[in-house]
């Protein structure tokens, strides 16, 4: 159920989750890897933590 609903997350979401919780990395290090702002990794993190917990609650 985590796994199909992680998928339904848009694309962003799910690489800077996939990044952070699944392979440990941190938020400079996504910005490095992604191309963004740590500042946009740490904000779609939340986002895409707070999304999840609406789609596993249904």
């Amino acid at each position: 159920k985590v796994r199909n609903a992680i998928m339904l997350l848009p694309e962003g979401y799910r690489i800077v989750l996939s990044l952070y919780l699944l392979e440990g990395y941190d938020h400079d290090e996504i910005a490095e890897i992604v191309g963004i702002s740590a500042s946009t990794s740490r904000s779609q993190l939340a986002r895409a933590k707070k999304k999840l917990i609406g789609l596993l609650k249904h």
